[in-house]
């Protein structure tokens, strides 16, 4: 009896090892590992590796100021938010600046040379910028040198962070890098020209995609084999963006919103033509509607069919990539100074003025707070009243 009892025990045990096997298996399969960045309010460039722009807080329905800051010079670069709710800037002064949530300074690291691209943020709250001294920064959380890269050309790239920890950017010479973990260069893929302001974004399966001056489009394996490209219209400035059916969309300078599908080797699905130059990355909503600004002044919203909802003319170039707050609320800002909130159905919900260009992309953090840099060397932070 004792025997019987125990044979059970162990074919019951086999086979719940096996079932929690399965399960881990189908689970693994089914919800693949998104990024390594850290688990934070925005901790990239366009708050994810596909570049939506979608935040999971909700701005108010009405903001005023509640801070500034400036640094010593003009700043391109968007915020990123850490865990613990510091925020990283990158400034033309050469300066990656780490801000307490009230604005004051933590701490400052010099790179000696102008930054222009988005920091990311790793798991162990690493931060990775690059700069035009053609260098690619790992700074500790605590603001201290961890390694540098030398890339060897010109960067305006922002950093994307794989799956494995490989770190992603483009740079002026053409190149896309994949540095490991521990500075060292895992492999680098050459476009057929520049790379100025595209940044990489990553699929679920570990294709990169970024854009090139040679006007393609380039999907990357992270083996640094090419997949497929796309040839487009004019040069592409803006970083791609991809919706959760794994469609791909980017815009050109010559004013064309490309609407490409990653599952079928990079075939075209629609082209929307604007006809005016699109620098911003296109943001995506939950809906599927395709959010971008171009240098016409007007934020266009375009649905997953290609065809146009609504536009809002801000009368001034647009190279500030749109935030979706989770109710749907968009942000972004203009070169007339203005930092826009619109309701979904493109009405203005509220606006701040600041007087000076808007080039970078506003974020959403904790309790709804919008943080954005400007050309007039600040940092500002708008909340609820």
């Amino acid at each position: 009896m004792i025997l019987y009892f125990s044979k059970n025990i162990f074919y019951f045990t086999k086979l719940l090892s096996l079932f929690l096997l399965t399960f881990i298996c189908i689970s693994a399969s089914a919800y693949p590992a998104r990024s390594q960045t850290i688990d934070s309010p925005y901790p990239m460039f366009q708050h994810d590796l596909k570049h939506t722009g979608r935040s999971i807080h909700q701005v108010p329905r009405e903001s005023v100021l509640k801070w500034s800051i400036l640094t010593g010079g003009e700043i391109w670069s968007s915020p990123v938010v850490g865990a613990d709710n510091t925020i990283y800037v990158a400034s033309t002064d050469g300066n990656l600046f780490a801000l307490n949530s009230d604005g004051t300074v933590k701490w400052s690291y010099k790179t000696g040379g102008e930054l222009f691209g988005t920091p990311a943020i790793d798991t162990d709250g690493t931060i990775y910028v690059g700069g035009v001294n053609k260098k690619l920064f790992a700074i500790t959380p605590n603001g201290k040198i961890k390694w540098v890269y030398y890339v060897g050309s010109d960067m305006h790239s922002s950093p994307a962070i794989g799956d494995d920890g490989t770190i992603y950017v483009g740079a002026w010479n053409g190149g896309l890098y994949a540095i490991n973990k521990n500075g060292s260069l895992k492999w680098t893929y050459r476009t057929a020209s520049n790379i100025l302001s595209s940044s990489p974004a990553i699929g679920d399966d570990g294709t990169v995609y970024i854009g090139s001056w040679d006007q393609r489009l380039y999907a990357i394996s992270s083996k640094g084999t090419i997949v497929w490209s796309f040839l487009a219209d004019s040069k592409i400035d803006a970083s791609p963006s991809l919706g959760d059916n794994g469609t791909v969309y980017f815009g050109t300078n010559g004013g064309t919103l490309y609407a490409i599908d990653s599952h079928d080797k990079g075939k075209l699905k629609w082209k929307y033509v604007i006809g005016s130059r699109i620098h911003s990355t296109s943001s995506i909503g939950k809906d599927g509607m395709v959010f971008v600004g171009a240098k016409d002044g007007k934020l266009y919203a375009i649905d997953a069919n290609g065809k146009l909802a609504w536009s809002y003319d801000t009368g001034d170039t647009i190279t500030s990539s749109a935030s979706i707050s989770s109710d749907g609320t968009i942000v972004f800002g203009s070169w007339n100074g203005t930092l826009y909130a619109l309701n979904s159905d493109g009405t203005k919900r509220w606006e701040h003025t600041l007087g000076s260009p808007i080039i970078s992309s506003p974020i959403i953090g904790l309790e709804g707070t919008v943080y954005l840099s400007s050309t007039d060397w600040k940092v500002y932070a708008f909340g609820n009243k």
